[in-house]
């Protein structure tokens, strides 16, 4: 048990003086002025050799598109003309209608 305990302060300790030397690191860049290379400098753009704004923009717009067959087209018309007919029909004779199919 006492082993366990020395070996998790010596893990700790060793962790300690990692974290000291990177933050000393990072403190004396500060002092000196100095940043990363990589903040300093910023990519340069050839402005006059950039692609057309057609071409970037329309690489995010393109529309999903949803491909009907003929036969699928006819099959939703069919079936829209006769929900068409049988609102009318209830509409104009339903109540006739039920009370001549609840009479029989």
């Amino acid at each position: 048990m006492e082993n366990k305990v020395r070996e998790s302060n010596d893990q700790a300790s060793e962790l300690r003086k990692l974290l000291d030397e990177v933050e000393g690191d990072s403190e004396q860049e500060v002092r000196a002025g100095g940043t990363t290379p990589a903040l300093d400098t910023e990519p340069e753009v050839d402005i006059l050799n950039l692609p057309p704004r057609k071409e970037v923009h329309n690489r995010y717009n393109k529309r999903t598109k949803l491909k009907i067959s003929s036969a699928s087209k006819r099959l939703l018309l069919v079936m829209i003309i006769l929900l068409l007919l049988f609102g009318t029909t209830f509409y104009l004779w339903g109540e006739e209608l039920l009370d001549t199919i609840t009479s029989m």
